[in-house]
């Protein structure tokens, strides 16, 4: 476990400041706990589905490897998580019976399972891994809330606006076209020109395959009173 772990452990918010020693440590004595029941890793082929709202596992994901994508029932794309992010945080300790959305494997990956069990142990143990936990959901519902205002921003140029605003560093990073116009439900034409206008506007520039806001927009999102000035 050590050996596979230590490379995506150090990147998972959910261990942020655990040694990555003392977090195989304690996934080890999870597994000894009971051997393929509390921990467990996946592999998942390339489109394979690994929850949907009727079948879904009671534990939180860790992706090792790989990129897996989360979507609403009706094919919304809500996010796409790479290696050293987690899915299933919400629905760990409730009892509803559906969960709320598909999660599918965007590439071949691979999947580290914790069950409820396991997680309820490692967070007494570990108080520093609790408040991550609820750090992690915390960011969840603040991005979440931010997906919703981009869905119902009044035009192309506020969706896009609104995305990059939710990003930690203002950018769209090398997100293809195509696939950042599905992310904000929009036409890849609407796209274009939001992106042409917000640039006339100096609110946005273009580095290569990056979407970037200027740094007065970025500023504003820090200090509101400097927009109002």
């Amino acid at each position: 476990m050590a050996e596979q772990a230590n490379h995506w452990l150090t990147d998972c918010v959910l261990f942020e400041g655990i040694a990555p020693q003392e977090v195989c440590a304690l996934l080890e004595e999870q597994q000894k706990a009971e051997p393929g029941q509390r921990v467990q890793l996946k592999d998942f082929a390339k489109g394979q589905t690994i929850y949907t709202p009727e079948h879904y596992r009671r534990s939180l994901g860790i992706i090792s490897r790989g990129i897996v994508v989360v979507e609403k029932e009706n094919g919304v794309l809500l996010n796409e998580l790479g290696a050293g992010r987690c899915f299933g945080a919400a629905a760990l300790f409730v009892t509803q019976e559906r969960y709320v959305t598909t999660v599918r494997a965007k590439t071949a990956c691979q999947v580290l399972f914790l069950s409820m069990e396991a997680m309820q142990e490692i967070m007494v143990q570990y108080p520093q891994i609790a408040l991550n936990y609820i750090r992690f959901l915390s960011g969840r519902i603040q991005f979440l809330n931010r997906r919703i205002d981009s869905f119902i921003a009044p035009s192309a140029e506020e969706s896009l606006l609104s995305y990059l605003r939710q990003q930690p560093d203002g950018t769209s990073r090398e997100l293809p076209m195509s696939r950042l116009a599905e992310l904000l439900n929009l036409g890849r034409t609407s796209l274009y020109r939001a992106v042409e206008h917000l640039e006339q506007q100096g609110m946005i520039r273009r580095e290569g395959k990056w979407i970037r806001l200027t740094e007065a927009i970025s500023r504003e999102m820090i200090d509101p009173e400097i927009k109002k000035g």
